[in-house]
């Protein structure tokens, strides 16, 4: 059986992660929104900008949570829904991976596909119990 105090601390692993991660996606898509598309599309700027300001929003009830003295049914909520975030992203870098494409952008489709499957993954374990 894993103690209580292991418990909580995988699951502030698993939310660090997400807020560091989101955190570096957040300001690259505000401060640099055509290098997350094919070609520049200065019209698409707005709306980039707004996707970033929404991961920051998310990444505020991730800090929020985090800084919680329990880790009790809520957090485990919040990070279920965390985790369901980042399939997209994840089906967008293996979409990427499949096609042959292969930016630079933050590390490329397999360091896309790699991180956003370890935060699925360690949020998913952590919200329902599977580690």
């Amino acid at each position: 059986m894993i103690s209580s105090s292991t418990m909580d601390s995988l699951m502030r692993l698993a939310l660090v992660l997400h807020l560091v991660i989101e955190t570096i996606a957040a300001i690259n898509f505000f401060l640099r929104p055509s290098s997350t598309l094919a070609a520049p599309q200065p019209h698409s700027h707005g709306v980039i900008r707004q996707y970033a300001i929404l991961l920051l929003s998310t990444n505020i009830i991730v800090a929020v949570i985090l800084n919680r003295a329990v880790s009790d049914n809520f957090t485990e909520q919040i990070a279920a829904a965390v985790a369901l975030y980042h399939v997209a992203p994840l089906v967008r870098a293996v979409s990427k991976i499949r096609g042959g494409k292969s930016d630079d952008a933050l590390g490329g489709p397999w360091l896309h596909a790699f991180s956003h499957l370890v935060c699925a993954v360690s949020l998913v374990a952590a919200s329902f119990h599977l580690h």
